[in-house]
């Protein structure tokens, strides 16, 4: 979606971002903020995603704070200063942005989707996985523009309304890989 269908999107209710900045707005996507609220997590232990117990050592701690320092020793979860709503016809897609990449941080090397429907009725923050590259250490102050958002309109809008596990979100939470997915896995 251009700028002017985002625009339209978000003035007929199909797209919400609290608080919406116009600067914010591209020719393409949405510029997100990095807000001061981190989940911390480093570990020299394998983390065996079939054992619940192996999870406890992957939750990391939670830091607040005006700045944060990516290093290559741990892995940082951030969360976006929007809240952000989306109709069942559209679905979002992080991408990094360039001057942070430049400096060795890579922002959501997975985990890029916004699924359709996503906290469409209570708006909830988008969550990054921070880490660099090399051995660079990288200060993030909170308020800085980390990612574009940028949102496609589906040809049709998704049948699937449960709500996502993730709907609402205030904040970095750990992984419910095993909860969410356990089913799945080989026996």
């Amino acid at each position: 979606m251009s700028d002017i269908d985002i625009a339209a999107a978000i003035r007929a209710g199909e797209i919400r971002i609290e608080p919406f900045d116009e600067r914010l707005l591209r020719r393409n996507s949405y510029l997100l903020r990095l807000a001061g609220h981190f989940r911390r997590i480093r570990t020299d232990r394998v983390i065996d995603t079939a054992v619940p117990e192996d999870y406890r050592h992957a939750r990391g701690t939670l830091e607040d704070g005006p700045a944060v320092v990516i290093d290559p020793e741990s892995l940082v979860l951030g969360c976006s200063v929007e809240r952000i709503g989306v109709s069942t016809g559209i679905v979002g897609l992080l991408s990094g942005v360039s001057n942070v990449a430049r400096l060795g941080v890579t922002v959501h090397c997975t985990s890029q989707l916004v699924n359709a429907g996503f906290s469409y009725t209570d708006p909830g923050c988008l969550v990054f996985e921070l880490a660099t590259l090399g051995r660079m250490h990288v200060r993030l102050h909170a308020g800085t523009p980390l990612c574009h958002l940028v949102f496609a309109r589906l040809e049709s809008p998704t049948t699937d309304l449960a709500p996502s596990r993730r709907h609402a979100q205030h904040g970095p939470d750990a992984s419910t890989l095993l909860a969410q997915f356990g089913a799945f896995y080989a026996s």
